[in-house]
């Protein structure tokens, strides 16, 4: 099955949320100070590149009917 460049976002923009989920609980599950520093760091850097990821998609060019609902 062919993946469509809108495939290919979901599936970048769900690891990326995934790894959000995964630090927010690893840092509420250790509780320390510096677990919730280094979450809170992992949890900005996964949200950049989210944003990098979304602004490639919508700067790249489109087929007629590519994204239409």
């Amino acid at each position: 099955m062919a993946h469509t460049p809108f495939d290919d976002l979901v599936h970048r923009v769900n690891n990326l949320l995934g790894t959000i989920a995964v630090q927010a609980e690893l840092a509420q599950a250790e509780g320390s100070l510096a677990a919730h520093h280094e979450a809170l760091q992992r949890i900005v850097e996964s949200a950049a590149r989210t944003q990098a990821e979304l602004r490639r998609i919508v700067a790249a060019p489109r087929e007629p009917g590519i994204g239409e609902p």
